[in-house]
Formats: structure tokens, sequence, C-alpha cells
């Protein structure tokens, strides 16, 4: 059976196993070979807040500093119902509340 990958590009963690990470697909990035090991050559199983405290003690301009900052998860969107008018069949961009008719 054929890899799935071609032999240059590997699968990187995004939080590292050893580190409470999954192997769901959120958390796996395919990336260059060569990438990857200079990734862990440089920040090792270093989660980001600590990939950003480490950048800003050792390489940014003193005047700054890196913040890690979690990101909320996508709500997925919700789905508009389609609504038509009881008459025409024309649909309704509006919810109108239904009324009697007069008398």
């Amino acid at each position: 059976m054929a890899p799935k990958y071609p032999k240059e590009v590997d699968r990187h963690h995004r939080r590292p196993r050893s580190r409470g990470g999954t192997d769901h697909p959120d958390n796996i990035s395919i990336v260059r070979r060569a990438d990857h090991k200079a990734y862990h050559r440089l920040f090792g199983n270093m989660l980001a807040d600590e990939i950003a405290a480490m950048l800003t003690d050792t390489w940014i301009d003193s005047d700054y500093y890196l913040v890690a900052v979690r990101r909320h998860k996508k709500q997925p969107k919700r789905r508009r119902k389609r609504r038509y008018c009881v008459n025409c069949e024309a649909e309704v961009l509006k919810f109108i509340p239904k009324t009697e008719p007069e008398k």
C-alpha cells in the first residue's frame, strides 16, 4: 500500500501528544520534513505560550513582546430557514407572524 503522504513531508502535532495533544485532524499539520525538524530543534515540545515567552526573551526587540492568545472555536453557521408566503409561495426574507384576516 502506498504511503498517504510523500516522503518529504511529516505530520506535525500542533499540541504535542506528550503535552495532552491528540491525533485529531484539527491538531495535525502536514509540513515539510526540513521545517518540522527545524521547529523541534528550536522549540522542542513547548506549548504556544512557552514559545512566545522564549521568543520574547531571546529574539524579539525589547520594546515588544509576543503573546499567545487561545482561539475561540468557530461556531457553525446557523442556516436560515426558508419561509414562503402562504398565498403566492414567494420566499419571505423576514418572518412576519401570521394574522387572521379581517372580517
